[in-house]
C-alpha cells in the first residue's frame, strides 16, 4: 500500500510540474510583448510629437527646417534607442525567467533525489527487518525480548506453538504480566495458580535474572526456561521444549538406581535408603536389615533358561513388594539376592514377624508362562542400631546371618549374633591374605597320579592348588577356592594354575599327561582359548598331553557358547574330560552336543562301590555309557584294593585315589613315577 501510495504521489506531482513549466513560458512572452508594445509607443508618442511640432515649426517659421530636420533626426535615434533599449530589457526579463526556472528545476532535483535515497533506506530496513522476522520465525525456541520496563519488543511463531496459543495473542508492547497472564489464561500452566505465578515473574524481574527453569505443561510436555539479563536493562527469554531430553534424563537417572529385571531398587538406591535410615534412626526407632537369597533358584535359571529365571525374579520381587510396606524398601542386590529395609522396628519380634510371612509367601508355587516352578528363600537379618549404625557394618551382618541360615538347612531365617561377628572378621582377614598371596604367588602346585589299569602304569597326574598361609599352615581348598570365586580372583588364579601345570609338566617324561580344573567363571569368555595357547606356547609342552578338566555346571551356563569354546579347545589338540560326572544337573543332550574324551566318575560313587545296596549300579551304567560313546572313564577316590578290583571288573579305564598316592609336590614325582613305571615298578 505504502509503494503504491508513493507512485500515486509521483504521478501527481509530474503533471503539476509540467504545467508550470509552461506557465512560465507563458508569462515571459506576455512580458516580452508588453514591453516592445510600451516601446513602440514611445516611439509613435516621440514621433508624431517631433511631427507636430516640426509642422508647426515649418508653418510659422520656415527658416528653422534644417534645424527642425535635425531635431526630427535626433528623435527617430532616440526613437530606436529606446526600441533597442526594450528589446534589451525583454531579453533580460527572459534571461532572468530562464535562470529563475532553471534554479527551480534544480531545487527540485535535488529534493526528488533526497526523496528516493530515504525511500531506498527505508526499503533496506525493512528488507533486513523481515529477514530477521523471518530468521526468529524459524527459530527451533521460544523467543521473547523485553526492554528495561518490561514491555515486550520482540516475539517469534515458535514462542505461540510451544504454548498452543493462537497467532497474535502475543504482541509486541504487552507487559511481561501480561503475556504471562495470557498463558495461565490459556491453560499451559497447570501446576501453579496465576497468583503464584505472577509473583514469581515479579521476583524474577526484579533479581534481573533467574536460573533454568522446568515447567511441566497439563498435555504432559515439559518447556526449559531460561531468562538472561540484557545490556541497557531488559531481558530475554528463551523457550525450548525438552520433552524428550527430560524423559531420556528420567529414564537414566531410573536405570542407575534400579535394577533391570525387576525394576527394584539396586545396590546403589538401597545404599542411599540406608543412610537415610540410619539418620532417622539416630533420632527415632531403629530398623531391619534383611538379606535374602533364593534357594535352588540356580538350578530353575540352569535348567529352563535364562528367560523363565527373569520371569521368576520378577514374580518375587512381586511377592515381596506385597509383604512389606510402603515405607520398607525392597532392592535387589544381584543374580538371586536380594535385601529389604524394614522402617519403625522397635523388637526383634516385629522383623521376625515380617520374616515370616516372607518365607510363607515366596516359597508357594509359582505358575510362569510356561513352567510351575517352586523356590524357597534364606533370610538373615540385622538390627539397626543394636547391630551398628554403618551401611556397610549392617549389610554384613545381615550376610554373615544369611550364611548361618543356609548352613542351618536353608528355609530359615537367622539372626546376626555376637559370635557371628568372630567370623566375620575371620573371613575378611582370609580375604586379605588370599589376595596378598595372589600377589606374592604364594600358592603351589601337587600333583595326584592317574593309573591306566590296562597299561597298570601311571599315565598322567591331575594338578592341584595348594595354598599354606605363614600362620594358619594349609588352608583347605575347600575353604579358599569358593572365596577366590566370591571375590572374583578364580579367573587370575586359574590362569596362573593352568600356567604352572603346562610349564612343569613340559619336563615330564614323553606320553605322560596333565589335567587341570576349569571353574565355570573361565568360561564366561571366549579369551579362555587364548589363555590356554599362550600356556602351550610359553612352556612348550604338546597340547595332546594337556587335559581339560570341567563340571557339568559349567554347561548348564549359556550352554551354547561354552560348547563354541570347547569345539576351540580341541581344536588346538587338548583333551577334555568331564569331571564329577552324576553329581550336578546332568543332561544327556550335552553328551550328544560335544563329544568329551572323558568321563570322570566322583568320589562319592567309588566310596560306596562295595557297600550292599551302595552305588555300584550307578557307576557300572557311567561306565558303560562313556564306554558305548567312545569315552575313557576315569574314577577317582579309590583308596580300597577292593574299589579298584570292582572297578577293574567292570571295565573302567582309568583310576586316581589315596590307593596310589595322595596328591604331592613336583619333587616327589620321579620317586613316584619309580615306583609305579620303573623297571621294577609296583603292579596295582
Amino acid at each position: 500500500m505504502q509503494g503504491k501510495a508513493e507512485r500515486q504521489g509521483t504521478a501527481d506531482r509530474r503533471p503539476a510540474s509540467r504545467g508550470g513549466e509552461g506557465d512560465r513560458e507563458t508569462l515571459r512572452g506576455s512580458v516580452g510583448r508588453d514591453v516592445r508594445r510600451a516601446g513602440l509607443a514611445v516611439c509613435l508618442i516621440v514621433a508624431g510629437a517631433a511631427a507636430v511640432t516640426l509642422a508647426a515649426v515649418s508653418l510659422s517659421m520656415p527658416g528653422l527646417w534644417a534645424a527642425t530636420v535635425l531635431a526630427a533626426a535626433a528623435l527617430v535615434l532616440v526613437s530606436l534607442a529606446l526600441l533597442r533599449l526594450a528589446r534589451r530589457l525583454d531579453g533580460a526579463v527572459r534571461a532572468a525567467e530562464d535562470s529563475a526556472a532553471m534554479c527551480a528545476e534544480t531545487t527540485a532535483l535535488t529534493v526528488a533525489a533526497d526523496i528516493a535515497a530515504l525511500k531506498r533506506s527505508e526499503a533496506v530496513l525493512s528488507e533486513r527487518i523481515a529477514r530477521l522476522n523471518a530468521a526468529l520465525d524459524t527459530l527451533s525456541l521460544g523467543f521473547l525480548l523485553y526492554d528495561r520496563d518490561h514491555r515486550l519488543l520482540v516475539v517469534n511463531r515458535r514462542y505461540h506453538e510451544i504454548y498452543r496459543l493462537p497467532s497474535g495473542a502475543v504482541t509486541p508492547g504487552m507487559s511481561a504480566r501480561e503475556v504471562l497472564r495470557r498463558n495461565v489464561q490459556a491453560g499451559s500452566e497447570a501446576e501453579r495458580s496465576e497468583a503464584e505465578q505472577l509473583a514469581e515473574i515479579g521476583a524474577l524481574m526484579g533479581s534481573g535474572a533467574a536460573p533454568a527453569q522446568i515447567q511441566h505443561l497439563p498435555d504432559g510436555r515439559v518447556v526449559a526456561v531460561e531468562i538472561q539479563p540484557i545490556d541497557g536493562g531488559g531481558f530475554v527469554a528463551i523457550y525450548e521444549e525438552a520433552t524428550e531430553r527430560w524423559n531420556a534424563e528420567a529414564r537414566i537417572a531410573h536405570m542407575a538406581r534400579h535394577d533391570a529385571v525387576t525394576d527394584l531398587p539396586n545396590r546403589v538406591l538401597l545404599r542411599e535408603r540406608i543412610e537415610g535410615a540410619i539418620t532417622q534412626a539416630r533420632r527415632e526407632t531403629g530398623f531391619a536389615m534383611l538379606c535374602l537369597d533364593l534357594d535352588n533358584f540356580k538350578q530353575v535359571n540352569d535348567t529352563l533358561g535364562h528367560a523363565v529365571g527373569d520371569e521368576l525374579l520378577r514374580a518375587v520381587a512381586h511377592r515381596l513388594r506385597a509383604c512389606v510396606r510402603e515405607v520398607d524398601t525392597v532392592a535387589r542386590l544381584g543374580g538371586d539376592e536380594f535385601a529389604i529395609i524394614q522402617a519403625g522396628v522397635t523388637t526383634p519380634a516385629d522383623a521376625a514377624t515380617l520374616a515370616q510371612r516372607i518365607l510363607d509367601v515366596v516359597s508357594a508355587p509359582y505358575a510362569l508362562t510356561h513352567h510351575s516352578v517352586i523356590v524357597g528363600v534364606s533370610i538373615g537379618i540385622a538390627l539397626a542400631p543394636g547391630d551398628g549404625l554403618e551401611a556397610e557394618r549392617l549389610m554384613q551382618c545381615a550376610d554373615v546371618a544369611l550364611y548361618r541360615a543356609k548352613g542351618d538347612g536353608r528355609g530359615v531365617f537367622r539372626f546376626f549374633e555376637a559370635e557371628m561377628d568372630a567370623r566375620l572378621q575371620a573371613r575378611r582377614s582370609l580375604e586379605l591374605d588370599l589376595r596378598a598371596a595372589f600377589e606374592a604367588e604364594a600358592f603351589d602346585l601337587h600333583y595326584q597320579p592317574i593309573y591306566d589299569l590296562s597299561a597298570e602304569r601311571i599315565c598322567g597326574f591331575e594338578a592341584l592348588l595348594r595354598w599354606t598361609h605363614p600362620t594358619r599352615g594349609r588352608v583347605s581348598p575347600a575353604e579358599f577356592v569358593p572365596l577366590a570365586e566370591e571375590i572374583g580372583l578364580i579367573v587370575p588364579l586359574g590362569e596362573w594354575v593352568l600356567r604352572r601345570a603346562c610349564r612343569e609338566a613340559a619336563g615330564w617324561p614323553e606320553g605322560l599327561k596333565v589335567a587341570v580344573n576349569v571353574s565355570a567363571a573361565q568360561f564366561t569368555s571366549s579369551a579362555l582359548i587364548g589363555t590356554v595357547k599362550a600356556a602351550l606356547a610359553e612352556s612348550g609342552l604338546p597340547a595332546r598331553r594337556l587335559e581339560l578338566e570341567i563340571t557339568e555346571s559349567v554347561l548348564l551356563v549359556n550352554g551354547s557358547a561354552t560348547v563354541a569354546i570347547l569345539h576351540g579347545l580341541r581344536n588346538l589338540g587338548t583333551r577334555i574330560a568331564m569331571d564329577d560326572f552324576g553329581t550336578g544337573y546332568s543332561s544327556l543332550s550335552y553328551l550328544r552336543s560335544f563329544p568329551f574324551d572323558k568321563m570322570k566318575v566322583d568320589q562319592s560313587f567309588t566310596r560306596d562301590l562295595t557297600v550292599e545296596q551302595g552305588s555300584g549300579f550307578i557307576v557300572r551304567a557311567v561306565v558303560s555309557l562313556a564306554s558305548s560313546l567312545g569315552m575313557t572313564t576315569t574314577a577317582e577316590g579309590v583308596e580300597t584294593p577292593e574299589q579298584l578290583a570292582w572297578l577293574r571288573e567292570e571295565g573302567c579305564d582309568e583310576v586316581q585315589g589315596y590307593l596310589f598316592s595322595p596328591p604331592v609336590p613336583a619333587c616327589a614325582l620321579p620317586a613316584l613315577l619309580e615306583t609305579w613305571n620303573g623297571r621294577t615298578r609296583r603292579a596295582a
